[in-house]
């Protein structure tokens, strides 16, 4: 019986100086928070700003500080201060307006393309139908980067009026705004905006080749059709091998195999599509077609 009281005895105390640590620890991990606060607000110096941040963004959920001090950072003069912050805080349960207003300030006037950019994606985040006119003339820009942000935070909002500007941005569109339109053409388009795709990944050398191709075969996967799926397979497959890059014929490889695999329920009752498939992949892992120079390694597939 001793025993026994013994030991529940020693469990309360154990219990009892767990709950003491644990106290201590967030006492301690509350007071250095306060310090960074403190750091912050006070330091001339934008190195000892940024190391105060980035603690505080570190510990957001387990200490308290105020909310406003995010929005302080976005006004810092030092532009270090503002790319992590857009970079690293998790915007999306915002609901300080102060915060909101700075992200909008910076996307419309910050005379730094990348603060634009990144401030235009948490907003988009924040799926606020109170930006959807910035997000509608933001599509319209020249430069590539905004206007795939714009584009991106419209779609969240509109998906019918994105589609809408995409079709109308295809014919002025490059980089990061390809990307932009190729994703609202796979989740929105029909198999009349495959062309969209298709023009712009043999137009590409190597950047963002990969990243279409992906798109590519979503895109692909959501029409199910035989035909279409073998003959833009063979379009894509011969694309990538006229570049002779070993690196991308990997990477081709690569989603071409989790092509098979995503689609599995649909090509299981397509057995000559997926050796069509499966056969692709086969020649693509043979070696030497890019030694010989062999023009059609695919030949009647």
């Amino acid at each position: 019986m001793m025993n026994n009281e013994s030991t529940v005895k020693s469990e309360r105390y154990s219990s009892r100086y767990t709950r003491g640590f644990l106290r201590m620890l967030t006492n301690e991990g509350q007071v250095l928070t306060d310090k960074f606060v403190e750091q912050f607000y006070t330091s001339k110096n934008y190195q000892e700003r940024l190391e105060a941040i980035k603690y505080l963004i570190s510990v957001t959920g387990k200490y308290s500080f105020p909310e406003k001090i995010l929005a302080d950072a976005l006004k810092d003069f030092c532009s270090q201060v503002k790319v992590y912050v857009l970079k690293h805080f998790n915007f999306s349960g915002v609901v300080d307006p102060q915060i909101k207003d700075c992200l909008k300030d910076i996307a419309q006037n910050d005379e730094k393309l990348q603060l634009r950019t990144l401030a235009l994606e948490r907003l988009s985040e924040l799926d606020d139908k109170y930006h959807y006119d910035l997000f509608f003339s933001t599509s319209l820009l020249k430069g590539s980067k905004e206007s795939s942000a714009g584009l991106r935070g419209l779609y969240k909002l509109d998906k019918e009026k994105a589609y809408q500007m995409a079709k109308f941005r295809t014919e002025s569109s490059s980089g990061n705004l390809d990307i932009a339109i190729a994703e609202i053409f796979q989740s929105e388009g029909d198999i009349n905006d495959l062309a969209f795709i298709k023009q712009r990944l043999k137009a590409r050398n190597k950047f963002n080749k990969i990243e279409l191709i992906r798109i590519y075969l979503k895109f692909l996967g959501r029409l199910e059709i035989d035909t279409i799926i073998r003959s833009n397979i063979l379009f894509i497959s011969e694309d990538i091998l006229a570049t002779s890059n070993r690196e991308l014929v990997q990477l081709l490889i690569m989603e071409l195999h989790h092509f098979v695999s995503s689609y599995h329920d649909y090509l299981s009752k397509n057995e000559n599509l997926l050796k069509y498939l499966n056969k692709t992949i086969d020649i693509l892992l043979e070696k030497k077609y890019l030694n010989n120079g062999q023009n059609d390694p695919f030949g009647p597939i």
